[in-house]
């Protein structure tokens, strides 16, 4: 009885395995020229975020905050907030992805804030589809509406309508914080919050207001118009912190991709150079070996 064995043999397909590193390498290329022309795009919008930023962040913002602050009489007789006041959330999100962890970090404060409160007392309105989308699924008893791809660059009316949502969402509320990105520079930003009064709440402070009395227009005209510029000023600030530290986090994000798909470029020419002389000289003893048999 004849006995059969099967004797494994070494599989020296270069051709297939050259042809492979190849096609990776192709791809790993137009990434790498994909990841710079972003980075480039992102360099350019920041530039222009950061002039909006620069021209903007004075405008109106703190004017009816140091009313607020300067007054000590309006302090005393101001409404005191409840033990557990009922807040709204509002986080400032990007719509498009790709931009670091300045979306992820954000989020993470707003669930530990939620995980430390009682979850009865808090509503969340998400702005940026990716806070949309992000608190939805671990929160959906919170997130009640959301606004989400809004025009870019952002304008001050686009945020005045922004703000009359938020103010109709914290109607019931008893405070509103508001948590956004602020620029620092073009590789770092930090998380802010701004805590801010509802609509009531501002009015019956500021029905206490000595150091401002006014004839024309009175209280009840001008008072409205006043909370309309706290908030909206506030909102203005941050929205256009956040955008600038959009594009900064993209740009960086974008750079470490191109250099990463740089390295792993490098480390796949080191492949294919192998794989190509391990052919060659494979293919040189064979043939020696041929000439030395004839």
């Amino acid at each position: 009885m004849n006995a059969r064995f099967l004797v494994p043999m070494a599989n020296r397909n270069f051709a297939a395995s050259e042809k492979e590193l190849k096609t990776r390498m192709k791809s790993v290329g137009n990434i790498r020229k994909i990841t710079k022309a972003m980075k480039l795009v992102a360099a350019s919008k920041m530039k222009g975020d950061l002039n909006r930023l620069d021209a903007g962040k004075r405008f109106g913002n703190g004017a009816v905050d140091m009313m607020l602050k300067t007054d000590e009489y309006m302090q005393r007789r101001a409404p005191e907030l409840p033990s557990a006041p009922r807040t709204l959330l509002v986080p400032i999100t990007s719509d498009k992805g790709m931009c670091g962890g300045v979306n992820s970090q954000l989020l993470k404060q707003v669930r530990e804030f939620v995980a430390h409160t009682d979850r009865t007392k808090v509503t969340v309105f998400p702005i940026g589809d990716k806070g949309s989308s992000g608190l939805q699924r671990p929160m959906p008893d919170l997130v009640k509406a959301s606004i989400s791809h809004a025009t870019y660059p952002m304008n001050y009316p686009t945020c005045m309508a922004i703000t009359e949502n938020i103010c109709a969402q914290g109607a019931d509320a008893d405070k509103i914080l508001v948590f956004y990105n602020e620029f620092v520079s073009a590789i770092s930003t930090n998380i802010r919050q701004i805590e801010l009064m509802p609509r009531d709440r501002f009015l019956a402070t500021m029905a206490y207001g000595k150091l401002y009395n006014q004839e024309i227009p009175d209280k009840n005209t001008s008072n409205p118009c006043l909370y309309e510029l706290y908030v909206t000023s506030n909102m203005w600030l941050a929205f256009l912190n956040n955008a600038a530290s959009e594009q900064s986090a993209r740009m960086t994000a974008m750079e470490n991709a191109s250099k990463n798909a740089g390295e792993l470029l490098d480390k796949l020419r080191i492949q294919y150079n192998r794989a190509r002389q391990a052919r060659i000289t494979t293919e040189l003893v064979e043939i020696i070996s041929g000439a030395s048999a004839l």
